[in-house]
């Protein structure tokens, strides 16, 4: 694109008949006295820009270097008059299908295609931005200019993506370099309490994570976020109250806090203490449209204290009806939850055949949402319904019944029989799981009721991954779904690097009666 100089002041019948225009309002006097209708005059802000990319190609030389980078910018050829949206360049590496065109070839060094790919995959962009929240890492990535463990940090998770994806043993060792090099300038900085309370200190606890996501090693079955909550806690608590009063400190705040919480239910763990009562005090800023997930985030901790009180104690048979009962006493409160939402998380479901082809929906549906956060909250309550009630059966399995005892058994409600409640609990676990799966071409293709796609970022996806596993390895899965869900999360690692998304779905694909290649 080029700036083609200040546009003329003048109404559109003096600028074609090329004669000066007095400016007069509303009609120009020249107008008037040749008895033309005067159209008016442009917007001051309007500036003229010609694509001149097909030009450009032509001046530049084209080099051969397998290491080389290609940058294909969209747009139409040829000139076109008027303002129009800017589009980020698109980066590929030289094995790239080539068929975007134009394409320049340009040698690029390997810490500018890092940037450039984490940029296009980790920062949201235009509708990927929610109404809740600000892109509140985004914003910190914004401040990491130059040298510094957080640059260090950005550049070696967009390395261990693309040498992921690029199949690349030389961006392995640079990103590994890069994050060494990150470690020692975090620790030198925590050294610095003003440092250590800083958004970018956490912002960069959160990178750490996501890094060990990306570089996941296939025989760690930890989450990557279990090292690094007790530094996350020390961090907040350093932290204190002042940082929910700045909106872009609490939104950091509330994202770490679903990572934590989400980290707390996977490995059936309380919620520290500390991080309930930051919650509490956060409560006091939450605006209507978080309070929603505010309420769900209050739930799962206590979804979380019950299934580790069962994990604790070893408990005798008078206590298990208590057990069971506290558990279905929060699986109702969740199910509740989904009755009285706002507006905006109301989902609209799409059966429309061409479409699920272009998507590859799940048996035949997708559902839509207003946006990928309220998605994401959505499968995060499903994902402890799913659970809680795993939980419950895991309860059950080990005191079997038998056909010919009593319908009920003195650990269970009175009201409830075993046959039932094995019943119910499968039923809710196949619905939420199900339910996960149609929310997949959403949130990864950005597909909505216009039949609108956009490309597959990491970050719409990062909070799916857990929900896909969970969906594909429930006790009510059948092979075509963990089939399904096992592609999924195959794709996602290809097109994003993630390598915690390939072993999820090797994971998910053992658990598949009939092998096959996928």
């Amino acid at each position: 694109m080029v700036y083609r100089g200040k546009p003329s002041k003048a109404c559109s019948e003096c600028r074609i008949k090329r004669r000066k225009c007095d400016l007069s309002r509303p009609a120009c006097r020249q107008c008037v006295r040749a008895g033309s209708t005067c159209d008016g005059y442009r917007d001051a802000n309007y500036l003229t820009i010609r694509d001149q990319t097909a030009e450009t190609v032509g001046k530049i030389p084209l080099f051969s270097e397998n290491n080389a980078l290609h940058i294909s910018f969209d747009g139409n050829q040829g000139g076109s008059a008027g303002p129009r949206p800017s589009q980020p360049a698109q980066v590929y590496h030289s094995k790239e299908r080539r068929r975007h065109g134009p394409w320049l070839r340009i040698e690029i060094p390997l810490e500018d295609q890092a940037l450039h790919f984490f940029f296009h995959h980790y920062a949201v962009h235009g509708s990927s931005q929610t109404y809740s929240h600000p892109d509140c890492r985004s914003i910190i990535y914004a401040r990491a200019t130059g040298s510094g463990y957080l640059a260090s940090l950005i550049t070696a998770v967009g390395l261990a993506s693309l040498a992921y994806v690029e199949s690349a043993p030389t961006l392995t060792q640079a990103a590994s370099r890069t994050f060494s090099r990150a470690l020692c300038d975090i620790r030198a900085a925590l050294e610095d309490p003003t440092e250590a309370a800083s958004d970018q200190m956490l912002v960069a606890v959160m990178l750490l994570a996501l890094h060990e996501t990306v570089a996941s090693d296939f025989d760690d079955d930890s989450n990557p976020w279990d090292r690094h909550v007790d530094g996350a806690l020390a961090l907040i608590q350093l932290r204190g109250a002042a940082q929910l009063c700045n909106r872009i400190s609490r939104c950091i705040f509330l994202n770490l806090t679903t990572e934590i919480l989400i980290n707390c239910l996977q490995r059936g763990v309380r919620v520290p203490i500390l991080l309930i009562n930051l919650m509490a005090d956060a409560r006091k800023y939450e605006t209507a449209q978080e309070e929603p997930a505010t309420r769900l985030a209050d739930m799962i901790v206590s979804v979380c204290a019950i299934i580790a009180s069962g994990k604790e104690n070893i408990m005798r048979e008078e206590d298990l009806s208590s057990y069971i009962s506290a558990l279905l006493s929060i699986d109702t409160d969740l199910e509740c939850w989904t009755q009285i939402l706002p507006a905006e998380y109301e989902y609209t479901t799409l059966t429309d055949s061409d479409d699920l082809r272009a998507t590859k929906a799940y048996i035949g549906r997708y559902d839509t949402y207003t946006s990928v956060e309220i998605a994401h909250t959505w499968n995060l309550q499903r994902c402890a319904r799913i659970t809680l009630r795993q939980a419950l059966l895991e309860t059950l399995s080990k005191h079997p019944h038998r056909p010919s005892s009593q319908p009920t058994l003195p650990f269970l409600p009175p009201s409830i029989s075993y046959t039932r409640l094995l019943h119910s609990s499968d039923t809710v676990i196949e619905e939420n799981t199900r339910d996960i799966c149609y929310s997949v071409p959403y949130i990864v293709h950005g597909c909505n009721k216009a039949r609108k796609s956009s490309d597959l970022r990491a970050a719409r996806i990062l909070h799916l991954l857990w929900p896909l596993y969970i969906a594909g390895m429930a006790r009510t899965a059948d092979d075509t779904l963990r089939f399904w869900v096992a592609l999924k999360l195959k794709m996602i690692g290809e097109v994003t690097g993630i390598q915690e998304a390939k072993r999820m779905a090797l994971s998910v694909r053992r658990q598949c009666l009939s092998l096959e290649t996928l």
